[in-house]
Formats: C-alpha cells, sequence, structure tokens
C-alpha cells in the first residue's frame, strides 16, 4: 500500500505541474497576440507612411512643373516687352518716314 500514497503524491505534483504549464502557456499566447497585434499595427503605419510619401512626391512633381513653366513665362516677358517695344518704335518710325 505504499505505493499508492507515492502515487497519490506524484499525481498532485504532476496536476499541479499541469496546471504551472497551462497558466504559463496562456500567458505565452498572450504575449504572442500582443506583439501580433503589434506588428500589424507597425505594417498598417508603414503602408500609410508609404502612401503619404506617395502622395506627397506626386504633389511635388506636380507643383515644380507649376513652378517651371511660370519661371519660363516670366522670364519670357522681359524680352517680349523689349521686342514690342522696339516693334513699336519701328512702325512709328516707318510711319513717320512716309510722310
Amino acid at each position: 500500500m505504499e505505493g499508492q500514497p507515492q502515487t497519490g503524491e506524484q499525481l498532485a505534483r504532476i496536476d499541479t505541474k499541469l496546471d504551472v504549464l497551462i497558466s504559463q502557456h496562456g500567458h505565452v499566447a498572450a504575449q504572442v497576440t500582443d506583439h501580433e497585434t503589434r506588428i500589424r499595427d507597425q505594417e498598417a503605419a508603414r503602408i500609410r507612411a508609404d502612401a503619404r510619401l506617395d502622395d506627397l512626391t506626386t504633389r511635388d512633381a506636380d507643383q515644380e512643373k507649376r513652378l517651371r513653366a511660370a519661371d519660363r513665362w516670366r522670364y519670357a516677358l522681359p524680352v517680349t516687352a523689349a521686342g514690342s517695344l522696339l516693334a513699336g518704335a519701328a512702325a512709328i518710325i516707318a510711319a513717320l518716314g512716309k510722310h
């Protein structure tokens, strides 16, 4: 009969160890779930950042194109104004020269 109390003690120790392992497993599972959630959040943030970067890059390219077009137009104004003045002066001289 001495074998039965020892078996009972062994079963109690095994039961206790199983309870501890189950508790630890639940804790580890919660950590894994939390880690997975944080990874998904980071991936979503990266995707949003990439989309924002693409949007800013497109907007910057559009603004650069508009600025260059405005600069070409603005830099052409003095030459156009000088040409207009010279053409006007030539027209006046030509009109006065005929009379």
